[in-house]
């Protein structure tokens, strides 16, 4: 039975609810009663809107006094999100990513340590991936537009854009990042992963170990749902919206799909969509969907992106070298990949066919 309580009265989360307000953050608050057998007696569930997407974070809250304390903990969690958002972000002129941007060509801002991180993470999953994970995509950006007024691009145009998209051109010197003239960095592949990890941590450093950060349906689980492990749905790429092909089970973890179906367009029977391959310059043609289980949803946002630009074959490669790491490949004629650990936590609704 779903209820929508009243806002909590604890000293500690009124002022923390203001704050995500006044940062524009919508949340819709409830928590979930269940009377199902060995279910928790509280689910607690907050949504809001950050980064681009809507976030939904579950906390299991084991009493009915843990229900406030769940709540000010997922309250953090989106604080955390809203803060990784204004240090990451390259759509916000304010932002020390966009502070980089700006700056190519000239004399790089200092930038705090934790953008420096990560952008250095990026280069290392750009080179083991070979450049098919590239945070210097940004510079083609303008190439593919997935709206009413979708063309495909000249060939001249996609050679232009290229120009300006090589990770391996990126300069770090302490706390300072240096872009060549032209280039700019894109987070987005990455930075998405690591605050769902953060969220995480957030929970956890609350008392939270039982939770569900669902970042526009990239997933962090933490330990159980009750007795029961967390089920993390697999659409169907050619399937209704609606339609899922399999769940996987986990018990902490992250589980991140990456597939051609969210934004595409089908001119003279050629599927354009927006997993550009940053080598090319074009979609990637190799996969419909990829399925990445890992321990951080840093490593598995990373990682779901490379392989469906890598396909099946270079994809798996790549996965059978990383220790902790499993994957589900659906390749561009519909054939179904997969490493052992894999078939150990999925569940398919229908017979695979490989």
């Amino acid at each position: 039975m779903k209820t929508t309580p009243k806002l909590p009265g604890t000293p500690l989360f009124r002022p923390i609810l203001v704050i995500l307000i006044l940062l524009g953050i919508a949340l819709t608050i409830r928590y979930l009663s269940q009377s199902v057998d060995q279910e928790p007696a509280n689910v607690v569930k907050m949504e809001g809107d950050v980064m681009g997407t809507l976030w939904e974070i579950q906390v299991v809250a084991e009493t009915e006094p843990d229900v406030a304390r769940a709540q000010n903990a997922i309250a953090l969690a989106f604080q955390e999100l809203h803060r990784i958002d204004a240090l990451m972000s390259d759509w916000k002129d304010d932002s020390p990513l966009s502070a980089i941007n700006f700056a190519a060509g000239r004399e790089p801002p200092e930038v705090p340590a934790e953008l420096v991180a990560i952008i250095s993470r990026g280069i290392r999953f750009a080179e083991s991936s070979s450049g098919a994970f590239d945070i210097t995509w940004k510079g083609m950006e303008g190439l593919w537009h997935f709206n009413d007024a979708f063309e495909v691009p000249t060939p001249a145009a996609v050679s232009e854009a290229l120009q300006v998209v090589d990770y391996r051109q990126i300069r770090i010197e302490g706390q300072h990042v240096s872009l060549p003239k032209g280039f700019a960095i894109g987070l987005g592949g990455i930075a998405k992963g690591y605050a769902i990890d953060r969220a995480g941590a957030i929970l956890e450093e609350s008392g939270f170990s039982d939770f569900l950060v669902n970042g526009g349906g990239d997933i962090l689980a933490g330990g159980t749902r009750g007795s029961r492990p967390w089920s993390i749905g697999i659409r169907h790429p050619r399937g209704a919206p609606n339609e899922l092909l399999a769940k996987v089970q986990i018990s902490g973890g992250s589980v991140v799909t990456s597939g051609d179906y969210e934004r595409f367009r089908v001119i003279d029977g050629i599927r354009y969509h927006h997993i550009v391959d940053p080598r090319s310059g074009y979609p990637a043609d190799e996969c419909q969907a990829v399925t990445i289980v890992a321990e951080t949803a840093e490593e598995a946002d990373v990682l779901a992106t490379a392989v469906f630009v890598l396909g099946h074959k270079e994809g798996l490669s790549l996965i059978e070298s990383t220790p902790g790491v499993e994957a589900f490949v659906i390749d561009a004629d519909g054939e179904f990949w997969m490493t052992d650990g894999f078939k150990e936590v999925v569940e398919f609704y229908a017979e695979p066919n490989h």
